[in-house]
């Protein structure tokens, strides 16, 4: 699998998204998971690293991209949970060993699984949280899981469970197992305005 690893898909803003840029792609909620009964789970958008995790190793979004010298902990980290990832699996997270952009004043896991996949199928979320559990990881907090509700009762959901002045937004995804080509159908996020977004705290962490 070593010279197949996908990019993970950039992920869909909600319309009612404030965070999202002119640069930034935005969803269709009218076609998001629009089955009859199809349930849906919305989790805390963690500020970290977008991590990919498989068996020969770790890398962070791309499989292309450079590696940084805030990233020696979860390689270390990684070390320990890769060689228990099935063969062509992928288990994507945030890493969460250093601060991002939000310094958290509560406790984070080393790094928060979001999605498992086997080639091009994710998995069920209670599979996902079933894989996380086996790898004795923590998966990203979820706020809300049920059928597709509306957009209010979902920003209702993440207020009463976070402080909205400081956590980044949430990531809505399907319950159930979906293909790669159906990413842009099946998960979407909410961001809120001023988010900021930078390096700086990665690399002076390094460095301290």
């Amino acid at each position: 699998m070593e010279g197949n690893l996908p990019r993970y898909p950039r992920t869909p803003h909600l319309p009612t998204s404030p965070g999202a840029t002119a640069d930034d792609v935005r969803g269709d909620w009218a076609a998001f998971v629009p089955e009859p009964g199809a349930e849906v789970v919305a989790t805390l958008k963690m500020d970290g690293e977008n991590t990919t995790l498989y068996r020969g190793g770790m890398y962070a979004r791309s499989p292309s991209g450079r590696s940084r010298p805030w990233q020696d902990r979860m390689r270390a980290l990684a070390s320990t949970i890769c060689p228990d990832i099935p063969d062509g699996w992928l288990v994507c997270g945030e890493n969460l060993t250093v601060a991002h952009s939000i310094v958290y004043d509560r406790p984070v896991p080393p790094f928060a699984v979001f999605s498992v996949w086997d080639g091009d199928r994710c998995l069920s979320w209670a599979d996902t949280a079933e894989w996380a559990g086996l790898l004795e990881l923590a998966t990203v907090p979820v706020i809300y899981r049920g059928p597709r509700p509306h957009l209010d009762l979902l920003h209702r959901a993440f207020e009463a469970r976070t402080d909205t002045t400081r956590d980044e937004g949430y990531v809505i995804r399907a319950a159930a197992s979906f293909a790669r080509a159906d990413f842009a159908r099946r998960v979407t996020k909410w961001v809120r305005a001023g988010h900021v977004r930078t390096d700086r705290t990665w690399t002076s962490q390094h460095h301290q």
